[in-house]
């Protein structure tokens, strides 16, 4: 059994930033000023938001 359990408050966070208008666009748009900021690591690796969101919905996922 390989499949991991997501908690219900990580799926909360997750759910924020992937329903947010802003870091949605970062997502489509990572050329973009707000795609460079929001994937640059000072971001990408102390948001607990935007990790659990690459966690939950993975990497290449998008709200479309």
């Amino acid at each position: 059994m390989t499949e991991t359990k997501i908690g219900l408050f990580k799926k909360a966070r997750a759910s924020m930033c992937h329903h947010c208008p802003m870091c949605h666009y970062g997502r489509k748009h990572p050329e973009s000023k707000i795609g460079r900021m929001l994937h640059h690591p000072s971001h990408a690796e102390h948001c607990a938001m935007w990790k659990a969101e690459k966690e939950v919905y993975g990497e290449g996922q998008s709200r479309d």
